[in-house]
């Protein structure tokens, strides 16, 4: 839900238009690309937005080590990378920041993760002689060159 701050400081309810179905596709700015983390979440949401899933190929090398190669050019466009991450979370969370600096270094325009769980996200609080987890994960997905999160349910 989007909420607006009011003139008293507080936050109210914003005003949600109606939605209509998207017939005509997306122009062609937009490529949606994904990890292993759950490929038919990203065919879903590409056949939806009328766009095809862009060809990146995530695979671990025999000493365990994430590759990704991207077939398509990226070059000043937006890219949605879907990737969430619930089986293998350290995986999934460097396949995701590996995507991100691969269309960083390649000239993306913006670069917005689509994590619908967001690991990590309930270690926000400081513990006895511990750090904040999902303060570091956040900086490196900086790092690697996301701009934006879209993420669902953070507690």
């Amino acid at each position: 839900m989007l909420l607006n701050r009011n003139k008293f400081g507080g936050f109210r309810p914003a005003k949600i238009l109606k939605q209509e179905k998207m017939d005509a596709p997306i122009t062609s700015d937009i490529v949606i690309i994904n990890g292993n983390s759950h490929p038919d979440l990203a065919n879903l949401i590409a056949s939806r937005l009328g766009v095809k899933n862009g060809g990146c190929s995530v695979y671990h090398k025999t000493n365990r080590e994430t590759m990704v190669e991207i077939g398509d050019s990226v070059r000043g466009k937006d890219i949605y990378i879907i990737q969430t991450g619930t089986k293998d979370v350290n995986n999934n969370i460097m396949e995701l920041l590996i995507m991100a600096y691969a269309c960083k270094t390649s000239s993306a325009k913006s670069i917005v993760g689509v994590i619908p769980y967001l690991p990590y996200s309930k270690q926000c609080k400081m513990r006895k002689r511990g750090c904040i987890v999902s303060k570091l994960l956040a900086r490196m997905m900086c790092t690697s060159g996301l701009t934006h999160i879209i993420t669902m349910d953070l507690h």
